[in-house]
């Protein structure tokens, strides 16, 4: 898990992605929650924390569909483009439901 935050330790392009990384965002007004981060940050669960470098002169934070758009688009580029894979419909991990339910590049 790695959890996307503005006050992050590595920057979004300088850390390497690997096939089965989880994103996690936080609401625009209040992101993650504590515990949420503290799991990133415990390398038994978590690969740590990212941020996406920003101009806060003019901009107080990036939307959150612009930054998991850049975070996406980062991750594919490292993988060179590998198709994001979901689980077949119906199918559950641990008894939830996967946040993909169709192949959003096809």
């Amino acid at each position: 898990m790695i959890a996307f935050t503005k006050r992050g330790t590595k920057i979004h392009s300088e850390f390497s992605y690997r096939r089965g990384d989880y994103l996690l965002f936080g609401s625009e007004t209040s992101g993650l929650p504590p515990e949420a981060l503290s799991d990133c940050k415990d390398e038994t669960y978590g690969g740590g924390t990212i941020r996406i470098p920003m101009v806060e002169t003019y901009v107080r934070c990036l939307n959150l569909s612009v930054s998991v758009g850049v975070a996406v688009y980062e991750a594919s580029r490292q993988l060179n483009y590998e198709q994001i894979e979901c689980a077949p419909e119906g199918d559950s991990v641990n008894g939830e439901e996967p946040v993909f339910a169709d192949d959003i590049f096809a």
